[in-house]
Protein backbone atom coordinates (compact mmCIF):
# COMPACT_ATOMS: atom_id res chain seq x y z
CA UNK A 1 0.00 0.00 0.00
CA UNK A 2 1.09 3.78 -0.87
CA UNK A 3 0.81 6.70 0.75
CA UNK A 4 -1.92 8.07 -0.94
CA UNK A 5 -4.53 5.09 -0.85
CA UNK A 6 -3.77 4.98 3.47
CA UNK A 7 -4.39 8.97 3.32
CA UNK A 8 -7.38 8.24 1.13
CA UNK A 9 -9.02 5.45 3.92
CA UNK A 10 -8.63 7.53 6.54
CA UNK A 11 -9.71 10.22 5.30
CA UNK A 12 -12.89 8.35 4.18
CA UNK A 13 -13.27 6.46 7.73
CA UNK A 14 -13.23 10.38 9.08
CA UNK A 15 -15.62 11.61 7.08
CA UNK A 16 -18.26 8.52 7.82
CA UNK A 17 -17.27 9.28 11.12
CA UNK A 18 -18.21 12.67 10.72
CA UNK A 19 -21.26 12.12 9.16
CA UNK A 20 -22.73 10.00 11.25
CA UNK A 21 -22.11 12.18 14.56
CA UNK A 22 -23.95 14.83 12.43
CA UNK A 23 -27.13 12.64 11.86
CA UNK A 24 -27.18 11.32 15.59
CA UNK A 25 -26.83 15.08 16.39
CA UNK A 26 -30.06 15.73 14.48
CA UNK A 27 -32.21 13.27 15.33
CA UNK A 28 -31.47 14.04 19.07
CA UNK A 29 -32.03 17.76 18.45
CA UNK A 30 -35.20 16.84 16.51
CA UNK A 31 -36.62 15.30 19.66
CA UNK A 32 -35.66 17.98 22.13
CA UNK A 33 -37.70 20.71 19.97
CA UNK A 34 -41.01 18.53 19.03
CA UNK A 35 -42.37 20.18 22.66
CA UNK A 36 -42.23 23.60 21.82
CA UNK A 37 -44.42 26.00 19.80
CA UNK A 38 -43.73 29.52 19.06
CA UNK A 39 -44.87 33.08 18.93
CA UNK A 40 -45.97 34.37 15.54
CA UNK A 41 -46.35 38.12 14.93
CA UNK A 42 -49.82 39.42 13.97
CA UNK A 43 -50.84 42.92 13.69
CA UNK A 44 -54.21 41.68 14.06
CA UNK A 45 -53.54 40.60 17.68
CA UNK A 46 -52.11 43.61 18.59
CA UNK A 47 -55.29 45.54 17.54
CA UNK A 48 -57.15 43.36 19.61
CA UNK A 49 -55.39 43.99 22.54
CA UNK A 50 -55.29 47.98 22.01
CA UNK A 51 -58.79 47.91 21.21
CA UNK A 52 -60.09 45.64 23.79
CA UNK A 53 -61.57 43.50 21.39
CA UNK A 54 -60.15 40.78 22.56
CA UNK A 55 -62.20 37.06 22.52
CA UNK A 56 -64.25 37.24 26.32
CA UNK A 57 -64.13 33.07 25.99
CA UNK A 58 -60.22 32.83 26.66
CA UNK A 59 -58.15 32.92 29.74
CA UNK A 60 -56.23 35.86 30.53
CA UNK A 61 -52.81 36.06 32.49
CA UNK A 62 -50.28 38.32 32.95
CA UNK A 63 -46.51 38.06 33.78
CA UNK A 64 -44.71 41.14 35.93
CA UNK A 65 -45.90 43.70 37.90
CA UNK A 66 -49.86 45.02 37.85
CA UNK A 67 -49.14 48.43 36.83
CA UNK A 68 -46.45 47.43 34.09
CA UNK A 69 -46.48 43.66 33.11
CA UNK A 70 -44.22 42.28 31.02
CA UNK A 71 -46.44 40.15 28.66
CA UNK A 72 -50.82 40.25 28.93
CA UNK A 73 -51.56 36.49 27.26
CA UNK A 74 -54.99 34.61 26.97
CA UNK A 75 -55.34 31.46 26.26
CA UNK A 76 -57.70 28.85 24.44
CA UNK A 77 -60.22 27.78 27.55
CA UNK A 78 -59.60 23.85 27.09
CA UNK A 79 -55.70 24.51 27.59
CA UNK A 80 -54.11 25.13 30.82
CA UNK A 81 -50.96 27.43 32.00
CA UNK A 82 -48.42 25.91 34.06
CA UNK A 83 -46.64 28.44 35.48
CA UNK A 84 -46.20 30.04 38.45
CA UNK A 85 -44.69 33.48 37.27
CA UNK A 86 -47.99 34.11 35.42
CA UNK A 87 -51.23 35.22 37.48
CA UNK A 88 -54.65 34.80 36.39
CA UNK A 89 -56.70 38.30 35.13
CA UNK A 90 -60.25 38.78 34.41
CA UNK A 91 -61.03 40.56 30.80
CA UNK A 92 -64.38 42.72 31.84
CA UNK A 93 -62.21 44.71 34.27
CA UNK A 94 -60.74 48.28 34.65
CA UNK A 95 -57.21 46.49 35.89
CA UNK A 96 -56.55 44.62 32.30
CA UNK A 97 -57.02 47.70 30.47
CA UNK A 98 -54.86 49.53 32.54
CA UNK A 99 -52.05 46.66 31.98
CA UNK A 100 -52.66 46.24 28.65
CA UNK A 101 -51.95 50.37 27.90
CA UNK A 102 -49.24 49.68 30.16
CA UNK A 103 -47.22 46.58 29.22
CA UNK A 104 -43.93 47.24 29.21
CA UNK A 105 -41.69 49.43 26.71
CA UNK A 106 -38.24 50.22 26.42
CA UNK A 107 -35.67 51.91 23.72
CA UNK A 108 -35.66 49.36 21.33
CA UNK A 109 -38.36 47.29 22.47
CA UNK A 110 -41.85 48.30 21.05
CA UNK A 111 -45.08 46.20 22.37
CA UNK A 112 -46.62 43.63 19.65
CA UNK A 113 -49.55 40.96 19.37
CA UNK A 114 -48.79 37.72 18.48
CA UNK A 115 -50.46 33.93 18.21
CA UNK A 116 -49.18 31.22 20.42
CA UNK A 117 -48.47 28.45 18.48
CA UNK A 118 -48.19 24.50 19.25
CA UNK A 119 -46.00 22.56 17.50
CA UNK A 120 -47.69 21.67 14.71
CA UNK A 121 -48.91 25.82 13.95
CA UNK A 122 -52.13 25.14 15.84
CA UNK A 123 -53.57 28.43 17.62
CA UNK A 124 -53.74 27.98 21.25
CA UNK A 125 -53.29 31.86 22.11
CA UNK A 126 -52.42 35.06 22.10
CA UNK A 127 -49.77 37.65 23.59
CA UNK A 128 -48.96 41.00 24.00
CA UNK A 129 -45.44 41.83 25.09
CA UNK A 130 -42.44 43.70 23.75
CA UNK A 131 -39.96 41.12 24.34
CA UNK A 132 -38.52 39.93 21.40
CA UNK A 133 -38.97 36.15 21.94
CA UNK A 134 -39.86 33.82 24.28
CA UNK A 135 -40.21 29.92 24.85
CA UNK A 136 -43.56 27.83 24.21
CA UNK A 137 -43.26 24.40 25.86
CA UNK A 138 -46.61 22.71 24.72
CA UNK A 139 -47.84 19.05 26.09
CA UNK A 140 -50.57 17.99 23.60
CA UNK A 141 -51.78 15.11 25.75
CA UNK A 142 -52.12 17.19 28.71
CA UNK A 143 -53.21 20.48 26.94
CA UNK A 144 -50.95 22.73 28.98
CA UNK A 145 -48.38 25.33 28.24
CA UNK A 146 -45.88 27.21 29.46
CA UNK A 147 -45.11 30.73 28.01
CA UNK A 148 -41.64 32.56 29.21
CA UNK A 149 -40.70 35.80 27.76
CA UNK A 150 -37.14 36.75 27.69
CA UNK A 151 -37.51 40.20 29.25
CA UNK A 152 -33.91 42.02 29.30
CA UNK A 153 -33.68 43.42 32.72
CA UNK A 154 -31.08 45.72 32.17
CA UNK A 155 -27.94 43.43 33.45
CA UNK A 156 -25.20 43.29 30.15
Amino acid sequence: MNFYSIFFQKRIITTTRLLAISVLVMIVMSGCLENYGRLQRSAEVQTMFETGQLPSEFNYHFFGSRNHPNAVMGLKPDWTLRSKMWRKVELSTEEFKYMTKWVWEDLGYYKYGANILDPEFEKIGIIYTSSWMATVKVDKDTKTVEVMPHVFNGDP
